[in-house]
């Protein structure tokens, strides 16, 4: 029999058929299995195409909505190591998939949604909550990956990054640092956001005042940043006596400009970054950051996913969310020091 011959004698659509016999979303949970039961009665089990349910595969998907942070520095390629292996060990394997906003979504997510997988990743560092109702279409669970989504109730699973704020303070503070200036990107993204909040609260915590004139503003890249604060320190070279970032790469730009300018970092300035990327190991001076657990963030969001997985293969109602906070580790190397009276005399 034709396809359409069966769809005409189970009295559904050639369309309809379609689907079911390739585990596409678009009929009823009952029309599918009663098609699929007919189906196996009439002897055409064969058509019938591997069940989405019985997929070995996760799709980790990278959310770009402009580039500037992720296609400077792809964050996720650090992950996918613990990705993979906390995936392998529930018998998984991963699809990766980029959706990028700069071009037509619903597309995309169409494609994602016919993926052969049981769940998705989404990793959301540069998603605003306006992007997200792109996603209430997938029919597959997922899980939110580096981006709280602090009001929906979506699982997630992020950095604490007003813990690694607050560390990067309470360290300066131990050194002696009342003082304290900000680094802050020009694109903002939530993370950025909640570190720079962070900071805010940790120096009211300590009763320290918010300088206003000493947070920065610069680009998220090395030579970006590099170019912004050396034109800063051409009209003002007031600086204050340590500097918290909202990531590595900016802080990493500042201290060239520091340099060139001859200011000695950490003698004369205190500075501390975020994200403890590779190379602030070999900067000059070694850069001081705040570690973000690569192995934990990636495995947690496994887990999360195969906790949604099981609750839908279950038919379990999952009307609560879960957001997981990852600590942060502040990762002492040589760009702090206590602070000197020659540092307080020449910022008087």
């Amino acid at each position: 029999m034709t396809n359409k011959e069966i769809a005409r004698k189970l009295d559904i659509s050639p369309a309809a058929l379609s689907l079911v016999l390739n585990n596409k979303p678009g009929v009823s949970d009952t029309t599918r299995k009663r098609v699929v039961s007919k189906i196996e009665e009439m002897g055409y089990s064969h058509l019938i195409k591997k069940s989405a349910q019985q997929s070995t595969n996760i799709c980790f998907v990278v959310y770009k909505r402009h580039g500037e942070i992720l296609d400077q520095h792809p964050f996720f390629l650090l992950l996918m190591e613990s990705v993979e292996s906390q995936a392998r060990k529930y018998g998984f394997s991963i699809l990766l998939m980029t959706i990028d906003n700069r071009y037509p979504i619903e597309p995309q997510i169409a494609h994602l949604d016919g993926m052969d997988a049981r769940g998705a990743i989404i990793f959301a560092t540069e998603m605003l909550e306006e992007d997200l109702p792109f996603f209430d279409k997938l029919h597959m669970p997922f899980v939110a990956l580096d981006n709280d989504f602090t009001r929906f109730n979506i699982n997630t699973v992020s950095i604490n990054n007003q813990m690694g704020t607050y560390q990067a303070i309470q360290h300066l503070v131990g050194l002696g640092h009342k003082r304290i200036g900000y680094l802050k990107c020009s694109t903002r993204i939530s993370s950025f956001v909640e570190r720079e909040k962070g900071f805010r609260d940790a120096l009211s915590h300590f009763d320290l005042e918010l300088e206003t004139r000493f947070v920065f503003v610069a680009r998220y890249t090395e030579e970006g940043s590099y170019q912004d604060f050396k034109a800063h320190l051409k009209e003002n070279r007031e600086i204050p006596t340590a500097f918290v970032t909202d990531d590595d790469t900016i802080a990493s730009g500042v201290m060239k400009a520091l340099r060139e300018s001859g200011v000695s970092i950490p003698d004369d300035i205190s500075i501390i970054g975020f994200n403890d990327r590779p190379n602030c190991e070999i900067s000059t001076p070694p850069l001081n950051s705040i570690n973000v657990p690569r192995h934990s963030f990636g495995a947690e969001a496994i887990d999360s996913l195969m906790r949604l997985i099981e609750k839908k293969e279950k038919a379990e109602a999952n009307d609560r969310s879960k957001k997981t906070r990852i600590g942060t580790q502040l990762v002492v190397r040589g760009s702090t020091s206590p602070i000197a009276m020659a540092s307080n005399n020449r910022n008087a």
